[in-house]
């Protein structure tokens, strides 16, 4: 009898365990969110365009926008909410401390503009202290491709998420002023024509880079596909880029908005296995915007 019990419980604990079953990195598959849709600390947010989350999303999905992730701050547009507010809606997405959240997004655009919403809403999540969290490998192109079901049931949920701010991963304007002239790494993730001053986003002040920066920009580490690169390519490409051998080495990466500098973010950390790395929030559009700060035009060291 004692057995049957024994082992009764030890089935119960495994049927559990696949019923709560973690992450199983920081990107997971179509095919695994077919298998997981169920699981009881998912949370699946959909990033893309109310209309878009109206027209067809995820089952379960929750309608997540990615205009709520960001926010103009002292002048600074795209920045990270206050933690108070971002806090509060990520609560209002359904997000708990133990969820287990997936992000999703229209990812077949130029640039890797979708792939950067995802990558930003990993970030954001990192930042805030929330560990366990995934992008959607290929994003709703992917989903659609691998015949996932959608639905236009709305699906809403409140969450008791407490952020624990992790500022070992966030870099302030005086921080990447104190990192000039240091051994930290400047990672500037633009296209090359920004980085080399040829041109500039219209909302940044001035052409050129940090000075010292070295270039890892978004073409090295998006394909025409909107997905991340192989990972061979992204480390050959590091490589190139003059990334440092040590693991452990500090750096920064940055773009116009922190956008583009969270797919950096992401494959430094995430894919390549770098320890120590923060991701410049206010990037050229604050850095440019201070004169007294300095920019560099050309070829970069």
């Amino acid at each position: 009898m004692l057995h049957r019990k024994v082992l009764a419980a030890l089935c119960l604990s495994v049927i559990s365990g696949a019923a709560m079953a973690a992450l199983p990195g920081p990107m997971v598959s179509a095919h695994w969110l077919k298998t997981h849709s169920q699981d009881k600390r998912l949370v699946i947010l959909d990033l893309r365009s109310p209309k878009a989350y109206a027209a067809g999303h995820i089952p379960g999905a929750i309608s997540a926008p990615y205009f709520h992730w960001r926010m103009m701050i002292r002048g600074v547009n795209r920045m990270l909410p206050p933690i108070p507010v971002i806090q509060a809606y990520l609560r209002s997405v359904g997000v708990n401390n133990n969820s287990e959240v997936v992000v999703y997004n229209d990812i077949a655009t130029p640039m890797g503009l979708g792939l950067g919403g995802e990558t930003r809403a990993f970030w954001t999540l990192k930042v805030l202290g929330h560990n366990s969290e995934a992008i959607l490998n290929g994003g709703f192109e992917g989903w659609q491709k691998s015949h996932g079901a959608l639905t236009r049931t709305v699906r809403r949920a409140h969450g008791d998420f407490t952020a624990h701010y992790q500022p070992q991963i966030y870099a302030t304007l005086q921080q990447v002023r104190a990192d000039l002239h240091t051994h930290v790494v400047l990672v500037d993730n633009r296209p090359m024509h920004q980085i080399v001053g040829l041109t500039k986003a219209p909302f940044v002040a001035r052409y050129g880079h940090i000075p010292g920066a070295v270039p890892y920009p978004v073409t090295w580490m998006v394909g025409r596909n909107g997905n991340l690169l192989p990972k061979a390519k992204l480390e050959a490409l590091a490589r190139v880029a003059g990334f440092p051998e040590n693991h452990n080495a500090p750096m920064v990466t940055y773009c116009n908005t922190g956008h583009w500098a969270s797919i950096g973010w992401f494959v430094v950390t995430q894919e390549l296995g770098y320890k120590n790395v923060r991701l410049y929030d206010g990037s050229m559009t604050q850095w440019a915007y201070h004169h007294g700060d300095p920019v560099a035009v050309g070829f970069v060291n």
